[in-house]
């Protein structure tokens, strides 16, 4: 992949990464993913950012059930 894609998490730009849910997020965004314990504040903030991507998915399911597309 040449293109270089903007992380939906930190705002870097590179290729190097993974798209999930048509977001894409960097490598080193994905490495922090899976390395905090529930017990830090950085595990919260990832888990916002998530919920974040799967409220797009969900509106637009709702927007697109009734009716209405973008």
């Amino acid at each position: 992949m040449d293109e270089r894609l903007q992380c939906h998490l930190c705002n870097k730009e590179d290729n190097e990464g993974i798209i999930i849910l048509n977001k894409y997020i960097c490598r080193e965004c994905e490495l922090e993913i899976i390395s905090p314990s529930v017990d830090e504040l950085k595990y919260e903030v990832i888990k916002r950012s998530i919920k974040d991507i799967w409220k797009g998915v969900f509106i637009n399911i709702n927007v697109n059930s009734n009716g209405i597309s973008f």
